[in-house]
């Protein structure tokens, strides 16, 4: 039996899952990391994380082949998206990673507006302009980092970085060019007058293909050799992180949808055509289906909301995530008032505000730990059902949510989302969408099935959990978004993330 080898790195760790063609997990490798955080809104990691990582998973994932005599098929690579890093001709990283999370760019992004206009450049990309895309973040490199700018052979995003590491090639696919904001999302391809706006060569970037790509040469010898894994196995693009779970997720057609939460949320939708809101609320982005759509809508952060507070309560020991969940269901529906706003690290959909701040309001001298861990479960969980319910009046109305990724372990999360958004939720078996997802895609690219739906009918779990609405908690839930509302429109009105923002000196 033919398996597959699954490369996933997300922005806390990154795994290696092994998995049977029924989609069966094997084994599982990890290894964890942590980006770096300074005031004001600076996010940089060091690439020897994912160097490192990389080699240590696919040593644990090589003695297991070899421990059990296993057929590997591929390795199918899937990432986080959005963040830049230099590197020389030899893959050599010039200058920490700049992460998808950080703002520094924030004039850079201007400087695109004023370019091709806010409306030019969301029907050109399908993104609203921000310093969370790749784009402005190689700008700043080229303004404020001309040394670097100019010794870097390429500016490449994290799964770029891994598939030149595996294969010695520089590639990209349509799923991560289209959260660069230097991409045509209509067309696929690089955009000239994007690029002539934005001032980034060309030549800087990776060659761009479609995702489900197999990537010329396989695995390099020099890998190969030092973790026990063939020479030359097919290394697969299966796409980004969140268009990789949509396909584990059943987001092959029109209507449907699901919300993968991990160290930010994200809601995605099917189109099989470039979808733009009215507002240019929610985002389009290649799917990882060839010449495919989705419709988007994501949180920075929600499970590292969770990280934080879990760490703050006395290190990695002192509170499990069992313990906060359970701290958390033990506090009533609205949390005893408690509201959290899980802007941390600015705002994306729908309030796209960068230099919004992560807020817990109503605190009492009787406000309880699980009163503060079930305020961040229901703050993502309103952030997420706000943003799918803009999807809505683009897509039509959605019946089931299918959710993945860390947070969806947690049955307090998702009941919460169900109350929420007044809908069925199902998880499935099988949290780890994105990796998933993956195996899909390599499967269609070897052609061991003739499409997507067909791949899904071979790995989707048997078991699955729905977790029912509860119509009296969506009335709480109701009359709590309209608090959170206001709470936000006060304090971005009022100018209160400007006033703070300014005396932090960003």
């Amino acid at each position: 039996m033919t398996n597959f080898l699954t490369i996933d790195a997300g922005t806390m760790s990154i795994r290696a899952i092994i998995y049977t063609p029924q989609g069966k997990i094997l084994h599982e490798a990890a290894y964890e990391y942590s980006a770096n955080f300074r005031p004001p809104g600076l996010v940089e990691q060091n690439p020897s994380d994912w160097r490192i990582g990389l080699l240590t998973i696919l040593s644990s994932a090589g003695s297991y082949v070899f421990e059990h005599k296993l057929e590997l098929a591929a390795i199918a690579v899937t990432s986080q998206r959005a963040s830049v890093i230099p590197v020389d001709s030899t893959g050599y990283p010039l200058h920490h990673a700049v992460t998808w999370q950080d703002k520094r760019s924030l004039p850079q992004t201007q400087q695109l507006v004023d370019a091709l206009t806010f409306e030019g450049l969301y029907r050109k990309t399908g993104l609203r302009p921000n310093p969370y895309f790749s784009a402005p973040k190689m700008m700043w490199f080229a303004q404020q980092e001309p040394g670097i700018y100019r010794d870097a052979a390429k500016l490449i995003g994290v799964q770029d970085y891994l598939i030149y590491l595996l294969t010695g090639h520089f590639v990209t696919d349509w799923t991560q060019a289209a959260r660069t904001m230097l991409m045509d999302i209509n067309t696929f391809s690089w955009a000239p007058e994007l690029l002539e706006a934005s001032g980034v060569d060309v030549n800087k970037l990776a060659d761009l293909v479609p995702p489900g790509t197999s990537v010329e040469g396989g695995l390099r010898r020099s890998i190969a050799k030092s973790v026990n894994l063939p020479e030359g196995l097919p290394v697969i693009i299966g796409g980004g992180d969140q268009q990789c779970a949509a396909l584990a997720l059943n987001v092959l057609a029109a209507g449907q949808a699901e919300a993968n939460t991990g160290t930010g949320s994200f809601a995605i939708a099917h189109a099989d055509a470039p979808v733009h809101h009215p507002e240019q609320r929610v985002l389009c982005s290649a799917s990882a289906i060839p010449g495919k759509w989705i419709t988007e809508a994501g949180i920075f952060n929600s499970g590292a909301i969770l990280r934080w507070f879990r760490e703050l309560l006395g290190g990695e020991s002192a509170t499990s995530y069992p313990e906060l969940d359970k701290a958390a269901s033990s506090s009533p529906v609205g949390a005893n008032g408690v509201v959290m706003l899980p802007h941390f690290e600015g705002s994306a959909a729908p309030n796209w505000n960068s230099l919004a701040k992560g807020v817990f309001f109503n605190l009492s001298i009787g406000t309880t730990r699980g009163d503060m861990a079930r305020a961040i479960l229901e703050g993502v969980a309103l952030e997420l059902t706000e943003n799918l319910r803009l999807m809505e009046g683009l897509i039509g109305r959605i019946d089931t949510l299918s959710v993945a990724g860390g947070m969806a372990r947690s049955d307090t999360f998702n009941q919460i989302q169900a109350d929420a958004l007044h809908r069925n939720v199902v998880r499935h078996e099988n949290a780890e969408a994105s990796s998933l997802g993956a195996v899909m895609s390599a499967m269609v690219t070897l052609g061991q099935v003739d499409s997507y739906e067909a791949a899904f009918a071979e790995v989707a779990p048997q078991e699955s959990v729905t977790y029912a609405p509860d119509p009296e908690a969506h009335v709480i839930y109701e009359q709590v978004t309209e608090r959170r509302r206001t709470l936000y429109r006060v304090l971005d009105e009022q100018g209160i993330y400007e006033t703070f923002s300014a005396a932090l000196g960003a």
